[in-house]
């Protein structure tokens, strides 16, 4: 044995870092390619952001000659003529809501200077306050205020509440709770103040202990209502009437009176203190018919900044000496710049290529809405393109587009196929869609059940299973027939 040299040759892939960087702008939603374009610009001085030009009729303010301002620079705007009468001309931070309008008449005036004397008189007005909505939290901080508990149980009660979710459920086990916070305090006690609050059934740990919080501060937990919930609550929730009335050995038309009472209950009732923050969305690519009626697509430009590199860097670059250290700096933030141009590039011209060709297997979807969606997976788009799956996936995730029937995420077009009574297949997104209009369609007090969606499905074309119904109809979130044979289709948290 002994060392030595050898040469082999080999091929293997490199992930330079120009091509990591253009898989990660590929990656990349609209939204956090502008914060990336941005980014780059401050940290490469070589580019800049290309201002767009505002032309001067959208300039409303005009000079005594007819100029707009904008277009009589600083100097010009320094010699605009004061208004005549500058007593009328108030303190424009003197009321939030205060405007000078020098078209206004003498009476108009007059009334807006009084409008201002009895806005600053020191009379405070709450509908000029604009204040923010009140979460379920601040609400119970509130209601815990004025209790008598102690500051160990209001450190406890502070950090229950904390934990609450949107809908006002409690989902925290003992264990999860910091043990220097139960020192010398009941949990048991904490718990049932926190449940006392509004709304009713706040801190409840379940569906069932929710109504029954309820049930209980209404002075029906003894009653029909409290002995449904707390003995039957399985058949409650499969509305199995008859067998409540067995059961409980009353009439059948007080079990549908105490079930109707139950159903007046909150399922949620942290509801209407959730605020969902909007989420902001901006497609990339806009499909839409043109005036011949032919669908096209096209790429979303609006929002994102113009990227250029800056003239007087050619320039000095050109003048700089050879071997020089600023001629060295400026050819390697150069060629970073282009490269990042590039690749912006490439990514937006990729991303058209794929709506193109979503375009080509899925026109029918664009006139005739989701039941019209074909099976399409990444791989057929991929060997159109010749791109690897991985980029077809890629393009897709967090992208969005503009269509006739909403914006959709274009990871919506591809899904699997259900076999067809002709032998082709169909679009599990158009299958579950037509189930939803079933549901929606039918009697309230004859729902379909499962087989019956089966056979109207196949009577459409559609070989389906009543398993696979019914799993779509839980991906749907869609009761089962006994829940919407009668009342609210919302009880599970």
């Amino acid at each position: 044995m002994k060392q030595q040299l050898e040469v082999r040759l080999s091929q293997k892939m490199v992930m330079t870092p120009q091509l990591q960087q253009a898989i990660h702008l590929l990656m990349l939603n609209r939204l956090d390619l502008a914060q990336e374009m941005r980014e780059v610009v401050l940290e490469n001085p070589v580019l800049e952001i290309e201002e767009e030009s505002v032309e001067p009729e959208e300039w409303s303010a005009q000079g005594g000659d007819g100029e707009s301002l904008h277009s009589m620079g600083e100097d010009a705007r320094q010699d605009v003529p004061a208004p005549e009468d500058e007593d009328r001309v108030l303190d424009p931070m003197s009321n939030w809501e205060y405007s000078v309008d020098e078209n206004l008449d003498e009476e108009s005036y007059q009334r807006e200077e009084r409008t201002l004397r009895e806005a600053d008189s020191g009379e405070f007005s709450f509908e000029k306050v604009l204040a923010a909505p009140t979460s379920l939290a601040d609400h119970l901080e509130w209601q815990l205020s004025f209790t008598d508990l102690s500051s160990a149980e209001r450190a406890l009660a502070t950090f229950l509440i904390g934990n609450l979710d949107e809908d006002g459920y409690l989902h925290i086990e003992p264990e999860e709770i910091p043990v220097s916070l139960l020192k010398n305090v009941s949990l048991t006690h904490v718990m049932e103040t926190i449940q006392g609050f509004d709304p009713l059934g706040v801190g409840a740990r379940s569906l069932q202990e929710c109504l029954m919080i309820q049930v209980r501060l209404l002075g029906e937990e003894k009653g029909l209502p409290g002995r449904i919930l707390s003995e039957h609550f399985e058949d409650f929730m499969e509305m199995r009437t008859k067998g409540l009335a067995r059961a409980l050995k009353v009439p059948i038309e007080e079990v549908e009176e105490a079930i109707s009472f139950i159903r007046s209950l909150e399922p949620k009732p942290g509801r209407p203190y959730y605020r969902e923050s909007p989420s902001i969305i901006v497609p990339d690519l806009r499909f839409y018919e043109d005036n011949d009626g032919v669908m096209r697509v096209a790429m979303n430009e609006q929002g994102l900044p113009r990227l250029r590199i800056q003239p007087s860097y050619r320039a000095m670059l050109k003048a700089a000496p050879k071997k020089d250290e600023l001629r060295d700096y400026l050819e390697e933030k150069m060629r970073a710049a282009q490269w990042f141009l590039k690749s912006v590039d490439q990514r937006r011209r990729t991303i058209l290529r794929v709506g193109e060709s979503i375009l080509k297997y899925q026109e029918e979807f664009f006139r005739h809405g989701p039941t019209a969606l074909r099976p399409l997976v990444l791989r057929t788009i991929a060997q159109e393109l010749g791109l690897h799956e991985s980029t077809i996936s890629r393009v897709t995730n967090q992208k969005y587009a503009e269509t006739p029937f909403g914006i959709v995420e274009l990871k919506y077009f591809f899904s699997g196929g259900v076999p067809s009574a002709g032998g082709g297949e169909h679009s599990a997104v158009s299958v579950r869609e037509k189930i939803r209009q079933m549901v929606r369609a039918e009697s309230f007090s004859d729902p379909l059940t499962d087989q019956e969606i089966v056979k109207k499905l196949a009577g459409g074309g559609v070989v389906i299973a009543r398993r696979t119904v019914a799993k779509y109809r839980t991906e749907l979130d869609i009761p089962s027939v006994s829940q919407r044979r009668k009342g609210p289709r919302d009880l599970k948290p």
